[in-house]
């Protein structure tokens, strides 16, 4: 079966192609889910809210955008409303649980965790994530939607209800954060050889 037909079944009420789409995209939108949320838990909830809330209104779905992006936009606006009602806990073990999920829903099985490359890359993913929780929610979003999800700025904009424009500032934004982050320990240990 392929996504155009499964939707088309599942807006008639096929319950089968339904599950054929959750099957489809729901590690993908736990994935993002687990980055915004920061906890594994809170991460599966807002993925079973977020794919209930698309069954509930797949008749809805127009394909103006990819399927993709319409979930992303049902996940923005579930982890928005779920933020309005609670903040979660960031408890040191929290974070620590939140990591291991991300790695394991991220990393793929082939990654070789024990390998010096490996263990650089988790602890650069790690200085990453930490950076990014500083960062506003819905700059966390857009970043995530670009470079976890691989969706275009037009998507990006659709999805947030914003302009193109906006979605590159912001993205710049972040990623020149990330950079300076990054860039100043590089500096410093050039300044320190010389």
């Amino acid at each position: 079966m392929i996504e155009a037909d499964a939707i088309r079944l599942a807006q008639a009420g096929d319950a089968a192609a339904f599950e054929f789409l959750y099957q489809l995209h729901v590690r993908r939108v736990y994935a993002l889910c687990l980055r915004m949320v920061n906890n594994p838990a809170d991460a599966e909830d807002l993925t079973q809210e977020v794919m209930l809330n698309a069954y509930r209104a797949i008749h809805q779905f127009r394909g103006m955008s990819s399927f993709r992006t319409w979930l992303a936009r049902i996940m923005v606006n579930s982890f928005l409303n779920q933020k309005r009602k609670t903040d979660p806990l960031t408890s040191p073990q929290r974070q620590d649980a939140t990591e291991d999920a991300f790695e394991s829903a991220v990393y793929s099985p082939k990654t070789h965790h024990n390998s010096e490359r490996g263990v650089h890359n988790r602890l650069i993913m790690r200085q990453v994530l930490d950076l990014l929780r500083s960062v506003p929610e819905r700059q966390r979003l857009m970043f995530l939607m670009k470079h976890q999800e691989g969706m275009t700025c037009e998507e990006i904009a659709h999805t947030m209800g914003t302009s193109v424009g906006t979605v590159k500032k912001t993205l710049f934004r972040v990623v020149d954060r990330l950079r300076q982050h990054f860039a100043a320990p590089a500096a410093a240990r050039a300044a320190g050889k010389g």
